[in-house]
């Protein structure tokens, strides 16, 4: 089994993922690690522009 079939393969359950996730990510190469940041990055300003906040609450917090 190639490098690639090994990547693609899903485990069966939330057991141990966020180990497997960090021992993928940690076997990318520092051009794709950057490109991942940069796209999380724009995901989260995107998200956060059209995020709505309760009405007077520029914070988002809402009243108690």
């Amino acid at each position: 089994m190639s490098n690639d079939q090994v990547r693609t393969l899903w485990e069966r359950g939330w057991e141990g993922h966020e180990q497997h996730q960090r021992e993928r990510l940690s076997s990318l190469p520092l051009s794709e690690r950057l490109r991942w940041l940069e796209e999380a990055h724009h995901l989260i300003l995107h998200l956060s522009s059209v995020a709505p906040t309760p009405a007077g609450h520029p914070d988002g917090k809402s009243e108690p």
